[in-house]
């Protein structure tokens, strides 16, 4: 997409099975939830949730995620939406930063005249996203500062395919597709490369992702940091505009709220970070500056883990305490996240 990078395909279905197991349907206006008519029908709570892949949530079934839980629970234990209609609208696309964010908000959300845009914010990746430098998948729009503002760097379009994700390209992928499409050996030898590639970039991953607890560590980590803030302010800002009120919900990395406490100490130590929750504090910061609500999912995850013994993310199928939630880590997501909203809902009306 010369816009957004990527984006789901419209009418696309199948079965996901590579972690969790769902049978997913993107929509004709290709979103991963129902349709949803542009037209807003009256009498109607409309939220537009914008996300990567925890909120695209491929992993579960549409009913078991948080926000199809979300919605129903808001009508059914909310005061003030008594009466209502409540529509919660699925924009979560997996691997979008925050830029691709804005930008879906600016060019497509709005027609659907949301009252609530919700932002989940995943630490585990999304700051690193936001860099040109840091990201491994160019193809894809950032922001730049320039003389203290925030410019579009659209120069992605103009990319080669080794430019764009050399870390996602193979020896056999400069053969012509149909030969490989008939050859099992290549295909064979295609995933063997794949997944070594894959185990290199999950080893330089898992050393990036330690700065996202840490102080910026450079002038790099420093200005990831800036534009993200400068992101999310600009979102806050318009969605204020256009008279809806706007949450940003902090999705935690699994090492955050891992059920064994030695666990999460292990890997502070050896890593050298003195606060697993670094990034939150920012984040907060960010909402108190800015006037926005800040929902944190961190300690009540983590809490619910410790008790139950639990990990909240990861399926049978890949591994456990990993990876995105799984239908335990929804249903607590949904509960959380839709008690906050009544409340802030109720703290609004009585203003």
């Amino acid at each position: 997409d010369e816009e957004l990078g990527w984006v789901l395909k419209p009418g696309m279905k199948g079965l996901w099975q590579r972690e969790g197991e769902a049978f997913v349907e993107i929509n004709k206006e290709g979103w991963r939830d129902r349709y949803y008519p542009k037209t807003k029908p009256e009498n109607t709570l409309r939220i537009a949730l914008l996300g990567d892949s925890f909120t695209e949530a491929f992993q579960v079934s549409m009913e078991e995620s948080f926000w199809e839980i979300m919605e129903s629970k808001l009508q059914e234990k909310c005061p003030k939406v008594e009466g209502k209609n409540v529509e919660v609208i699925n924009f979560g696309v997996r691997g979008y930063g925050t830029a691709q964010e804005l930008i879906l908000l600016r060019q497509q959300v709005w027609d659907y005249d949301p009252d609530l845009v919700i932002l989940a914010f995943f630490i585990g990746n999304d700051l690193i996203n936001n860099s040109p430098v840091l990201e491994y998948n160019k193809y894809r729009p950032f922001f730049v500062l320039q003389d203290g503002k925030l410019v579009a760097d659209l120069s992605f379009r103009d990319l080669t395919p080794k430019e764009v994700n050399s870390s996602g390209l193979t020896t056999v992928d400069k053969l012509p597709a149909w030969l490989v499409n008939n050859s099992r050996i290549l295909q064979v030898a295609k995933k063997v490369e794949m997944d070594y590639k894959l185990r290199m970039f999950s080893k330089e991953y898992d050393r990036l992702v330690k700065n996202n607890f840490r102080p910026p560590p450079d002038a790099v980590w420093q200005e990831t940091w800036e534009v993200t803030e400068g992101l999310i302010a600009l979102m806050a800002e318009e969605v204020e505009e256009k008279k809806a009120d706007f949450f940003v919900v902090f999705i935690p990395d699994p090492k955050q709220v891992h059920y064994d406490r030695l666990d999460r100490l292990r890997y502070m130590r050896e890593n050298q970070i003195d606060d697993l929750l670094y990034p939150n504090k920012r984040v907060k910061d960010w909402g108190d500056r800015y006037g926005f609500p800040v929902i944190d999912l961190t300690e009540r995850f983590q809490v619910y883990a410790e008790e139950n013994e639990a990990c909240l993310h990861g399926f049978e199928n890949s591994a456990l305490c990993v990876g995105h939630w799984n239908v335990e880590g929804h249903r607590l997501a949904a509960r959380i996240i839709r008690k906050q909203i009544c409340r802030q809902l109720t703290i609004n009306n009585n203003n």
